[in-house]
C-alpha cells in the first residue's frame, strides 16, 4: 500500500512537471514575439553602454558599412557581431538580428555617438507605398497621384488611384496618425512635423539652433529616428518641410 501510494504520487508530479514543460514551450513563442515588437529602453541602455565600451577600447564604432548615400538617420546601422560576446551577450531580443521589428542604429556618430531605433514595420508601409507611387508614375508618363498640396514642393498622397488604403503610422509620440507625403520626384516619406512639435512644445528646454534641421533635436529626445523623412526648418517656432531647390 505505501508502494502504490508513492508510486501514485511520484505519477502525478511528473505529470504536472510534464504539462509545466508543455505550457512553457507553448508560451515561450508567444512571449519572444511580443517582446520582438516592444521598443524597451533597457535594451536600448545595455546597446548604449556596449557601444560605448567598444568605442573606448577600439576608437571606432561598431558599425556596418552603407552607400555614401544612406540618408543619414539609416546610415549607422550597429553590427552586433563585433560587440558579441564581449560586449553583449546576444544581439537585443527586439532586434532586426534576433526576428524583431527594430534595426539598431547610431545618431551624432562623429560628436556623440548615440544608440536610437528604426521601426522596420514602418520602413516596410513606406516602402509598399512607393512602389504603388512608382507604378502610377510609369503609367502616367510621370504624373504624381496627387491629393493635395502640402506645401514647398510636398504632396500628399491618392491613394484611391493608386489602390491602396492609407497605411497608419502610428506617432511614437503623441495619439496622432502620422500622413505619407511625396516629393516632386515622387519620393515617399513620413511627414513628421506633428511629432517634432510635440517634442519641441513638452520641452520648453529644448532650442533648436539656427541652421539646424529640427530632427535631430528630435532623435536626440525619443527612442526612434525620424526614417523615410525629408529636411525641415524652423519658420515662427514651428517645424516646416524645407523648400526644394
Amino acid at each position: 500500500m505505501q508502494f502504490t501510494f508513492h508510486q501514485t504520487w511520484l505519477a502525478r508530479i511528473g505529470s504536472i512537471i510534464l504539462m509545466g514543460a508543455m505550457l512553457s514551450g507553448c508560451l515561450y513563442p508567444a512571449e519572444r514575439r511580443v517582446e520582438n515588437q516592444v521598443p524597451s529602453s533597457f535594451y536600448l541602455e545595455a546597446t548604449q553602454k556596449a557601444v560605448d565600451q567598444f568605442h573606448q577600447d577600439t576608437s571606432v564604432l561598431p558599425i556596418t558599412t552603407n552607400p555614401l548615400d544612406t540618408p543619414i538617420f539609416e546610415k549607422y546601422e550597429i553590427d552586433f557581431s563585433k560587440l558579441i560576446p564581449k560586449y553583449l551577450p546576444d544581439a537585443p531580443a527586439n532586434s532586426f538580428e534576433r526576428g524583431g521589428i527594430y534595426k539598431y542604429v547610431i545618431i551624432d556618430a562623429e560628436t556623440k555617438p548615440t544608440v536610437r531605433l528604426i521601426n522596420l514595420d514602418v520602413v516596410s508601409k513606406v516602402a509598399d507605398v512607393q512602389q504603388a507611387v512608382n507604378r502610377y508614375m510609369q503609367r502616367h508618363d510621370g504624373k504624381l497621384p496627387v491629393n493635395g498640396d502640402a506645401g514647398n514642393g510636398y504632396y500628399t498622397i491618392k491613394y484611391s488611384v493608386i489602390a491602396m488604403k492609407e497605411p497608419e503610422i502610428k506617432s511614437t509620440v503623441t495619439s496622432q496618425l502620422l500622413t505619407l507625403i511625396m516629393n516632386e520626384k515622387g519620393e515617399v516619406g513620413i511627414d513628421y512635423a506633428p511629432d517634432i512639435a510635440a517634442v519641441l512644445r513638452n520641452n520648453d528646454k529644448l532650442e533648436v539652433p539656427k541652421n539646424t534641421d529640427p530632427r535631430y533635436v528630435f532623435a536626440r529626445e525619443s527612442m526612434f529616428v525620424p526614417v523615410k523623412s525629408f529636411p525641415y526648418t524652423m519658420e515662427n517656432g514651428e517645424p516646416h518641410l524645407l523648400k526644394l531647390s
